[in-house]
């Protein structure tokens, strides 16, 4: 898991990039991010409990 602080650190783009290859790196970092946050969720549905159903004839 990973600390707030170390996810700002990564986030850091050196001054020298240009601008539009900066831009694109944070696209693809925050489709990344977005990626992780989806997986999670779905994992997190899958893995829930589910109610038992009685079924009557």
């Amino acid at each position: 898991m990973t600390m707030l602080s170390q996810d700002l650190a990564r986030e850091r783009i050196p001054v020298t990039v240009p601008d539009e290859l900066a831009a694109r790196v944070r696209a693809l970092r925050r489709a990344r991010r977005e990626a992780q946050t989806r997986a999670s969720r779905v994992r997190r549905v899958l893995l829930a409990p589910t109610a038992r159903v009685a079924y009557r004839d």
